[in-house]
Order: structure tokens, then C-alpha cells, then sequence
């Protein structure tokens, strides 16, 4: 066991610490975080919603919605001016992060980012109305030099001059990651050759600085903005929809499989064994694509539609990141080592909250032989249960983003929109961790015992 622990902690860490360090890769990371006091906000609303609209609609009181219809509105506000326009928050943010790395102008990448971003989404909307009932009307006639036009029995009505809905949620992010970076990279890296208007040192520096980025901003803007009059010209279909098409919507699909679920479990934890930040290092497929199915659930709840994804980056939080507690169960239920149960007293209010480097550090389960297998076999066990009974519907998709410090079982429960039977399952879980655990905390009793 320690000349594998010695193979892996030599040959694949370097490897996993340097993607993990990797700059672009941060900057996404931290993009990505940055928007979470905006994101959280919004689905604070939507939770709130639910406790006020869903939860009464179950047990027929109806009556309680319509008497704070009032907050439900405000709430419906809130997420418009966050959920709804996440793709242009995150944008900005990677904008941000990008002139960081090169140490730019953060303010004024972050707007040319933004400004890239709007330039190769669309500027209109279609909508389709079905005229069949209409018999007797031609309606190619009625609705001529009106804007509408018409196909067969249908009337599609455009109407343009706005940014899209559709393409500033979470169904731009993809092309946000793909237009922020080429902006950025561009604006950072021509403010660094100097391609800038200097002006006098008599002028102040508030007013000289934007100067400065006029040119590499010009450029940017205007590279993105050919680019994408020459892909719609080429492929007569918009940039945004291409990369939705085909990067964005096949990479969520590969997301939802039980592989790839507790691949990213598994490769987590692994991480997290050997002391490295296991959630930095996966941070950019578990925001990059399981929080960007997450934001697709929470938009499909508010708009009361079939729920698309059936795992997020949040069902990781209410059904698998809480094996800890089955480790300090077992420990309280059989262990006899003094400094195991010492620690498992300490860390037993964090852990509630999720807060598990205490126990991780203090027994340590890190670097530990004897708690390698546990330690890897609970994340697989429990995110193969909770995948399975969610893709059989006996537990509904998580559709809220709950705060990472809500204590297990509630997680679960509060994540799914209350549905009762996170509950059953966030205690089958548990009890799971506890049993894989069992066996291997009297292991390592012994094996303390033997050692004095």
C-alpha cells in the first residue's frame, strides 16, 4: 500500500497540482465564483418562491400564495436581474480574472469582455403563433408589410433590438467562456506591447487610464465582431447557437452519465486524499458544466417546465460530500482509540455544516493507508445510489442552489424543492458511509493499538 500511496503522490500529483494551478483555468474558477453573491441571491428568490407558490399548491392552500403574491413578484424580480442574465455577469467576471493574469487594466477588460459577448449573441426574437383556427383568412394578405411573416398555418413574429433571454442565461455560458477569453486575451496582451494614447503627465490619472485602452479595446471589439460577421455569413446560423449546439449541449450530456458522475466523485476525493484542494482542481468541470446544468434546472423550476439535467454541481453537495459524518459515526459507534474519538468530538459541529478539513487533518484521513479505501469507495457508493434514484424518479432532480454549509439531510431536502424523499435517501447514504467506514476504523484501531 506505500509504494502505491509513494506512485501516485510522485507520478499523477504534479500532474493534478499543475492543472490545477493552471492560470486560465483559476481565472474560470474564480470567475465562476465571483458571480455567487448575485447567483446565491437570485436563488434565495427562487426558494423563497417555493415555500410560497409550490409547497401550498401541494396541500391545496392556495390561499397563502395569493396573500404574499406581493413577495412572490419581488422574488420573480430578483431572479430576472440575476439567474436570468448569468452569462453576462460571468462574462465580465472572466474578463476580470484574465487581466489579472496579465496584469491589465481589470475594469476595462471586464467591459470589453462584456461588450464581446453581446456583439456575437443575437439582437432579436422569433416567436411562432399557431393561426389554424383562423379558416377562411389569407393570411399572407392580412398580416403583409406588418413584420409577421407567414409559414403554412403558422405566423412568426421577430421582433429585434433586445438581447435575447435564451442567450444570456445559462445557455450562453459556453459562448461567454469562448468570447471572454478571446477578448481579453487580445485586450491584455495589446495593452502589454503598448499599443495605448499616452496622454501628458499633467493630465489626471482618472482620466488618462481609460485612454490607455481605447486602442486595445478598438481591436478586440472589432476582431470579435468580424469574426462573427463572417461565421454567420459562412454557416447562416449565429456563433452562439453553433457553440450551444455543438460544444455546450453534448458536454452537458456527457455530464448527466453514471460514469462521468462518479468519475468526478471519485477524482474529487482522490485529490482531496493527498491534500490537494480536490474541489479547485475540479472546479472547472463541476462549475463548467454541472453549474451550468444547475442554473438550466433552476430556470426550467421558475418557469414550471420539465426539469432538463438530472445531476448538478449541487447533488454533490446534498447526497455525496457528507461521507465525513459517516466516518465520525463509526468512530463514536466502535472506536476505542482516544485521539480518533478526541477528534471526532471536535469536528463534529463543522462536519454538520460540511466543514470536514478539521477530521480530514486532525485523524487525518489525508495521506492515511489505512482510510484510502473508505475514503474513495463512499463518494463512488453514494453518488451511484442518489444518480440511480434520481434516474428511476424516486427522488427528484436538484432544482435549488442551497448554501455549501447546509447540514446534511436537510441539503438534500431543501435542494430538490422539499421533496420528502431526499430525505429517505440523504439517511441511506449516510448509513452507507457508515458501514464502509466500520470495518476499517477497527483496522486502524488495531493497527494504533499494535503500534503503542
Amino acid at each position: 500500500m506505500n509504494n502505491y500511496m509513494n506512485f501516485l503522490s510522485q507520478k499523477l500529483l504534479p500532474i493534478a497540482t499543475k492543472i490545477g494551478n493552471q492560470r486560465f483555468l483559476v481565472a474560470l474558477r474564480d470567475s465562476f465564483i465571483a458571480t455567487m453573491p448575485v447567483v446565491m441571491t437570485g436563488s434565495i428568490a427562487l426558494l423563497m418562491n417555493a415555500f410560497l407558490v409550490d409547497i401550498p399548491d401541494q396541500f391545496g392552500l392556495q390561499g397563502i400564495t395569493e396573500a404574499f403574491q406581493w413577495w412572490v413578484t419581488i422574488n420573480n424580480l430578483v431572479f430576472k436581474g440575476s439567474i436570468s442574465i448569468v452569462s453576462l455577469l460571468f462574462v465580465y467576471c472572466l474578463g476580470v480574472n484574465v487581466a489579472k493574469i496579465y496584469k491589465t487594466d481589470t475594469l476595462s477588460s471586464g467591459l470589453v469582455s462584456l461588450a464581446a459577448f453581446v456583439i456575437a449573441i443575437g439582437d432579436s426574437v422569433t416567436s411562432s403563433i399557431d393561426a389554424s383556427g383562423l379558416k377562411g383568412v389569407d393570411l399572407v394578405t392580412a398580416f403583409k408589410d406588418s413584420g409577421v411573416t407567414v409559414s403554412g398555418s403558422s405566423l412568426n413574429v421577430t421582433i429585434s433590438g433586445l438581447l435575447p433571454g435564451t442567450q444570456i442565461n445559462s445557455n450562453g455560458y459556453f459562448t461567454a467562456i469562448v468570447i471572454g477569453f478571446l477578448a481579453a486575451i487580445i485586450f491584455c496582451k495589446l495593452m502589454l506591447k503598448n499599443w495605448t494614447i499616452k496622454l501628458p503627465d499633467s493630465v489626471p490619472p482618472a482620466v488618462a487610464k481609460p485612454f490607455l485602452s481605447i486602442i486595445p479595446g478598438f481591436c478586440a471589439l472589432y476582431s470579435v465582431a468580424i469574426l462573427t460577421f463572417v461565421f454567420e455569413k459562412l454557416t447562416g446560423s449565429l456563433m452562439i447557437d453553433w457553440i450551444y449546439k455543438v460544444l455546450q449541449l453534448p458536454l452537458l450530456g456527457l455530464s448527466q452519465s453514471f460514469i462521468a458522475v462518479v468519475l468526478v466523485a471519485v477524482l474529487t476525493q482522490f485529490f482531496w486524499f493527498f491534500g490537494i484542494h480536490g474541489g479547485n482542481v475540479m472546479a472547472p468541470i463541476m462549475e463548467g458544466v454541472f453549474g451550468v446544468a444547475l442554473l438550466a434546472n433552476l430556470e426550467a423550476y421558475q418557469k414550471h417546465e420539465a426539469i432538463p439535467y438530472l445531476w448538478t454541481s449541487v447533488s454533490y453537495g446534498a447526497f455525496v460530500w457528507y461521507a465525513t459524518l459517516g466516518l465520525l459515526i463509526a468512530i463514536f459507534w466502535k472506536s476505542k482509540n482516544e485521539h480518533y474519538r478526541e477528534v471526532a468530538k471536535l469536528g463534529v459541529a463543522p462536519v454538520l455544516f460540511n466543514i470536514g478539513e478539521p477530521v480530514m487533518y486532525g485523524l487525518p484521513t489525508v495521506l492515511n493507508p489505512l482510510l484510502f479505501i473508505p475514503f474513495i469507495v463512499c463518494p463512488a457508493v453514494m453518488s451511484s445510489v442518489a444518480y440511480i434514484a434520481t434516474s428511476l424518479g424516486l427522488v427528484a432532480p436538484v432544482t435549488q442552489n442551497v448554501t455549501w454549509v447546509m447540514p446534511p439531510v436537510l441539503y438534500g431536502f431543501f435542494s430538490t424543492g422539499f421533496d420528502w424523499r431526499a430525505i429517505v435517501l440523504s439517511l441511506v447514504n449516510l448509513a452507507l458511509a457508515t458501514l464502509i467506514y466500520l470495518p476499517f476504523v477497527k483496522m486502524a484501531d488495531n493497527e494504533l493499538e499494535k503500534a503503542g
